[in-house]
């Protein structure tokens, strides 16, 4: 109820937050509702274009690649790829929030061919309550092989069935020399460390030996996995690191690249 209420909130400030960006130059972003699905309102921007650096190098995007965002949002990271793909690049954007794929369509794909969006009609308690299909059982019907995959901040709020679901399919969207970026919360022996030095910005609860919550009343709000069976998860679904994972702030490490841990897989070799 308190999350539907801020949104009733942030729909009604809408049209003062318009007259903001005509002063600012940014009639291109989403309205203030719909950024505020993606994340902190203040660093939405500066989230897309970290993301398109990772994508850069740690996923080898380049201008001709084929781009699957899966939980696109209202297009944070598409907004700043506009300029980035070249005529033979080309983006794909789904996501289980309706009003901002509709949004999506209307702003991007209607003056863009490059870009594409589609609903995922996936339920989840937080996002998406009243989805047709569930997120354990649901399949990607696309018949196109990808370049760069990404998912930023989906598997945080999804169960471990859902994430086996979704990783099952990885290995067969990537074309042979495709990279997949997702972001975790992941659970190991340094994360461990730190929380029992009082470093941890989030505390997780242990619902099993693989998955955690950080609020067990609401367990979909944020999710944290076991890092050594998500990696034994991904290996038996045909997936390897591609790279050294990429360790975020959140768990106090003072080195971290992002907020989030973030894993790049490929196809095992």
């Amino acid at each position: 109820m308190k999350r539907s209420w801020k949104k009733l909130l942030l729909k009604g400030l809408n049209p003062l937050d318009y007259s903001a960006r005509v002063l600012n130059n940014k009639t291109h972003l989403p309205p203030l509702d719909l950024r505020w699905d993606v994340g902190p309102l203040s660093n939405f921007e500066s989230s897309a274009a970290e993301f398109r650096l990772y994508l850069k190098l740690l996923a080898d995007l380049t201008p001709s690649s084929r781009v699957l965002d899966i939980g696109c949002g209202c297009g944070q990271i598409a907004l700043e790829l506009l300029d980035q793909l070249d005529k033979n690049g080309r983006y794909t954007g789904c996501d289980i929030n309706l009003a901002a794929i509709t949004w999506c369509r209307k702003f991007i794909a209607s003056t863009d061919d490059r870009f594409s969006f589609f609903h995922l009609d996936v339920r989840n308690g937080m996002y998406n309550p009243h989805g047709r299909h569930l997120a354990s059982s649901y399949r990607f019907d696309l018949n196109d092989q990808f370049d760069v995959i990404l998912l930023k901040s989906v598997f945080t709020h999804m169960m471990k069935d859902e994430v086996e679901n979704y990783v099952s399919q990885l290995s067969a969207l990537l074309n042979t020399r495709g990279r997949c970026v997702a972001t975790f919360f992941l659970l190991n022996d340094r994360q461990r460390a730190l929380a029992e030095a009082g470093k941890n910005v989030i505390a997780f609860h242990r619902h099993d030996d693989t998955i955690a919550f950080a609020n067990p009343q609401a367990p979909e709000s944020i999710v944290a996995f076991d890092e050594d069976k998500l990696l034994k998860m991904a290996s038996a679904r045909g997936l390897e690191l591609a790279r050294p994972i990429q360790y975020g702030a959140w768990s106090g490490d003072k080195n971290g690249l992002s907020h989030q841990d973030i894993l790049i897989l490929q196809k095992r070799s």
